[in-house]
């Protein structure tokens, strides 16, 4: 059944038409691309009378074998892309997470990094060049053709010597001994969509013949349990009222807890406390869309195309961490860990190779990564460890 009279809900959306009116044109490659995995999702959808869960519908066109947005060959990080990321805003970044790094293997932790998701390959580059010694890099990704870029970047920018320290993997290690690090990693994980009613009921997705459309999925499922809890823990959540809940979080760290001996974890990514990610005025949820650098709020054009996240609840993940096994080492805004990493110091010794005109790119680069407007207080990072006891400078509160 379609959802009718849900304000809130379409207000925080745009009607398909405002939204494409803003957009750039996709070019014909695009759109036969994308024409392909329209087919499958309305295949899928009528085997599933009528309806299929957003996390089905966002795992399809983020994922989809050859069709999803990270398997299909389309470029996705940089200028030509659909979004940047902070290694690709300034080397500082790797440069200053190398620090924490070596910090963390004098603390005698295995010299050993294993990075989910390199991306671009540049926070890769930034680190290896960045140690004092080399370490053996491993860089988990399941997307053939982001693993073929990286390799092609990584080989072409990096000595023979670092560059043969680096292991592509297509699963999780086994025993693994090291650091973990995930860089926007969580926010491209699929999430349900819940929305209150009167009562909760989860949003599915549907097509009405010639659009996808929202449609009610359920109102017995984990999400709508796990909606409710939240409530009942925080301020009663307004009628109309929509967010997501992600279920991955525990599956994904007890996989990574059980392929690991001694471990610390440092993931980045944006999100919020729970009690600011589901505030009553936050009534549309935070699910996103990145479209050629353009952001809007509408998962339902363009699949395959276009990149959907939704930003992290901490407080999920951290319980979630811990009930895996994990030890929370700690929870920092970006700003707050790069600036107790040397931020400042290594834009210091990198001025002084820089004419004017590269100095003053690089304060907009610290800017960027580190003001509370830009994406100082928006990212964090959260820090876990098993079986080690680290200690992190930039985390003054552990859970």
């Amino acid at each position: 059944m379609a959802i009718e009279g849900n304000k809130k809900r379409m207000s925080s959306y745009h009607s398909e038409e405002q939204t494409l009116a803003h957009l750039p044109v996709p070019s014909a490659a695009e759109i036969a691309h994308s024409k392909h995995l329209v087919d499958f999702l309305i295949a899928e959808i009528e085997q599933q009378a009528g309806v299929i869960s957003f996390r089905d519908y966002m795992n399809h066109v983020l994922y989809r074998p050859e069709l999803g947005y990270y398997s299909a060959g389309l470029t996705k990080f940089g200028i030509d892309g659909d979004f940047v990321t902070a290694p690709e805003i300034s080397v500082l970044f790797g440069r200053t997470l190398a620090r924490q790094c070596e910090s963390i293997f004098e603390q005698g932790c295995v010299r050993q990094i294993l990075e989910f998701g390199a991306g671009s390959g540049r926070m890769c580059e930034q680190i290896l060049l960045a140690l004092a010694e080399p370490c053996l890099y491993r860089i988990l990704e399941l997307s053939a053709d982001l693993r073929s870029r990286q390799q092609d970047y990584l080989q072409a920018r990096l000595p023979v010597e670092l560059f043969d320290r680096i292991d592509w993997l297509e699963g999780l290690p086994t025993d693994f001994n090291g650091i973990v690090l995930g860089n926007e990693v969580l926010d491209a994980m699929p999430v349900n969509l819940v929305c209150k009613d009167g009562d909760w009921f989860e949003l599915g997705v549907g097509f009405d013949g010639q659009r996808f459309c929202w449609r009610r999925y359920t109102d017995d499922s984990e999400a709508v349990s796990a909606i409710q809890l939240i409530e009942s823990s925080h301020l009663v959540l307004p009628e109309g009222y929509t967010s997501e809940i992600n279920l991955n979080y525990r599956p994904w760290l007890a996989g990574l807890q059980g392929s690991c001996n001694q471990v610390v974890v440092l993931l980045i990514d944006y999100g919020y406390l729970q009690e600011q990610y589901y505030h009553p005025e936050r009534a549309g949820g935070t699910l996103v869309c990145h479209y050629h650098h353009r952001v809007h709020y509408d998962p339902l054009i363009y699949p395959g195309l276009q990149d959907v996240t939704a930003s992290v609840d901490f407080d999920a993940l951290a319980d979630a961490a811990l009930l895996c096994g994990f030890d929370i080492c700690g929870l920092s805004t970006q700003a707050q860990f790069l600036l107790a990493n040397g931020l400042l110091e290594e834009a210091g010794c990198a001025e002084l190779e820089m004419n004017t005109k590269s100095q003053l790119e690089l304060a907009q680069q610290i800017k960027t990564l580190s003001l509370p407007d830009e994406m100082g207080d928006r990212f964090k990072v959260i820090g876990l460890q098993k079986n080690l006891d680290i200690e992190i400078s930039a985390f003054n509160n552990r859970r």
